[in-house]
């Protein structure tokens, strides 16, 4: 669909005038007509006032789904030879060849920012607008992307405790080394994840924190937490203070209750036992 008729099916949808619509994004009827004709397009900045102010998502105002584009840098990736890999060499169903190569992202280290500034040039002459609307347009859509929004989600929920905990430095490292890892390592730390809920209700079936299944649960938990957390950042004593915050914590405690009842404060006492 044309971006003029996205613009109509908008205003329509919303059960307004062209005069309404240009009120409330602080434009003049005339521009608004104007890109209801196709005689003008809106710049990026004003696509994405109009997604805010309308509610709709800036996917809209593209010819592909977002699944078409990939899922790190934002760059249409129709055809199968502009995959990326994955370990294997099978094609990435997510990422494209320049963002992602053999399981790995090829741009390690980078902050989302960091990673705009050095990849805008890029998108803007892929897709023929400014550098200033490249920047904008992916500061808009990349939060959004798989690579980056787990990351921005755990930011939002845990960073303000992690940071008053361990200090910016720490939780900065995590964030950067979660955006260096591999989709394979994600895909084996989630299932990690999924391992240790269930040795968990095997744990608690004995009844004992410090035997042979809770050994093996917190050695699991110890291995998942290395996988996300900075190097040398691991300690029996850290292992310990985050158990702490497992039962004094209702967001996490939440999560564990629904592998079992008592499950937060049963791993909590599994890994000051076994730590």
């Amino acid at each position: 669909m044309a971006i003029k008729d996205v613009i109509t099916a908008i205003r329509k949808e919303a059960g307004i005038t062209q005069e309404e619509m240009a009120r409330r994004l602080y434009v003049t009827r005339q521009a608004v007509s104007r890109w209801e004709q196709g005689e003008t397009t809106p710049g990026i900045d004003m696509v994405k006032l109009i997604c805010v102010t309308f509610g709709v998502p800036l996917e809209r105002f593209f010819d592909m789904p977002m699944s078409y584009y990939c899922q790190c840098c934002s760059m249409p990736i129709p055809d199968e030879e502009m995959h990326g890999t994955e370990a294997d060499g099978s094609k990435s169903t997510d990422f494209c060849k320049y963002c992602y190569d053999h399981g790995d992202f090829t741009a390690k280290g980078m902050t989302m920012d960091e990673f705009i500034e050095a990849t805008a040039p890029m998108e803007a002459k892929a897709l023929g607008v400014s550098l200033d609307e490249a920047v904008s347009l992916m500061a808009t859509l990349l939060p959004h992307l798989k690579r980056w929004r787990e990351v921005a989600e755990n930011e939002e929920a845990y960073g303000e405790e992690v940071r008053a905990a361990y200090g910016d430095e720490v939780m900065d490292a995590a964030n950067e080394k979660y955006v260096a890892t591999g989709e394979a390592a994600h895909l084996q730390a989630d299932e990690l994840a999924l391992a240790i809920n269930e040795q968990l209700r095997r744990a608690m079936e004995t009844g004992d924190p410090a035997g042979p299944e809770a050994r093996k649960l917190v050695a699991m938990h110890g291995h998942w937490l290395r996988m996300y957390w900075p190097d040398g950042l691991y300690t029996p004593e850290a292992h310990k203070g985050l158990a702490d915050g497992y039962v004094s914590d209702e967001r996490f405690r939440a999560y564990y209750e629904k592998v079992a009842p008592g499950a937060a404060q049963f791993l909590r006492d599994a890994i000051h036992a076994c730590a």
